[in-house]
């Protein structure tokens, strides 16, 4: 009997221990009508208009958490412009952007899904540019119909690039070697394992100049008495302030959030619009400056950005990345 007691304790302590694994959890597992809600931010009227926050690192790909799907940018704005496709009353779209920009794809996934959300539901989108709409960021706000820039944002960064390094010389230093097994020579180009040569380079500014040529093609599309050959002066990598592109014809304005909000209204014919945000139910929705939380992405600067890469797809970056940390 006493032998009994310890061994039914064990047993007892065994099942409590395994009993968290055994258990389903529905944890981030909501449809994403009921895990968003809509706060009002300013109420003036019966109509809305909708801020939606565009902000970090601009990608397709998000980390892993248990219990949960990833959440991404592009997904987070895709969740969201389907809500307000619902929405009789959604009369128009503030797109609020702090971006450096991101992978080409993800950014234009993004710029194609504004397209077609204009598309189907027939309102005005401005975008506000906050303190960076850089490259893929700037290439989001294309799809707007009118571009407001604070008076202190970045913009521009009009290019691609890919984030190479080569250490084939540090790892033979201390007896490391690569050795590939591969199908072709081109396999693995871009390997930072060992040198690249001169057709792997020509190789890569082709596929680089592909998508540059469709960054600036798609500039000269939407920004009206640009021409192609103009943007192409302007599409040299370099950052502008929101006077620069002002003058340059890169953006509509300079203004501040409230005049973002007026020209939707304007452009809405509504003489008054309650604006309201998109959130999950822990995130502060106090005022019109309030913003949703970022997607969880890890930091990105220079010393980390091929790390970063390598959950983030795509190598290929409409990306302005001036080696600062906190996006």
């Amino acid at each position: 009997m006493r032998t009994i007691k310890p061994l039914i304790r064990c047993l007892i302590l065994i099942i409590l221990f395994m009993l968290p694994g055994c258990i389903t959890v529905q944890v981030g597992m909501r449809s994403p009508q009921d895990r968003l809600r809509e706060t009002v931010v300013q109420d003036k009227g019966w109509n809305k208009i909708l801020i939606l926050d565009i902000n970090g690192f601009l990608s397709d790909v998000g980390p892993w958490k248990p219990y949960s799907p990833p959440v991404t940018v592009l997904n987070d704005v895709k969740e969201k412009l389907r809500k307000a496709e619902k929405d009789s009353r959604i009369k128009g779209v503030i797109l609020r952007i702090n971006s450096p920009g991101g992978t080409v794809t993800a950014s234009d996934s993004i710029y194609d899904e504004i397209k077609q959300f204009k598309e189907k539901k027939r309102v005005p989108v401005a975008a506000q540019m906050m303190d960076t709409a850089a490259s893929g960021g700037y290439y989001v706000a294309l799809a707007a119909d009118r571009i407001v820039a604070q008076p202190t944002s970045i913009t521009g960064s009009i290019g691609v690039m890919v984030q190479k390094f080569d250490v084939h010389e540090l790892l033979a230093k201390i007896g490391v070697m690569n050795t590939p097994v591969k199908s072709g020579e081109h396999k693995d180009i871009g390997s930072p394992f060992r040198p690249q040569t001169e057709e792997e380079q020509k190789l890569l500014q082709k596929t680089i100049d592909e998508l540059y040529g469709r960054f600036v093609q798609t500039v000269a599309d939407n920004r009206k008495g640009l021409t192609r050959d103009e943007v192409l002066a302007l599409a040299d990598g370099r950052i502008y302030t929101s006077e620069q592109a002002l003058k340059n014809r890169l953006i509509d304005r300079i203004g501040y959030l409230n005049d973002a909000i007026d020209e939707v209204k304007n452009m809405a014919g509504l003489e008054t619009a309650r604006v309201i945000i998109y959130h999950v139910p822990s995130a502060y929705t106090e005022n019109i400056y309030s913003s949703v939380p970022l997607p969880p992405v890890s930091e990105i600067h220079l010393l980390n950005l091929n790390r970063d890469l390598a959950g983030l797809g795509s190598p290929f970056l409409y990306l302005w990345e001036p080696g600062f940390q906190g996006w």
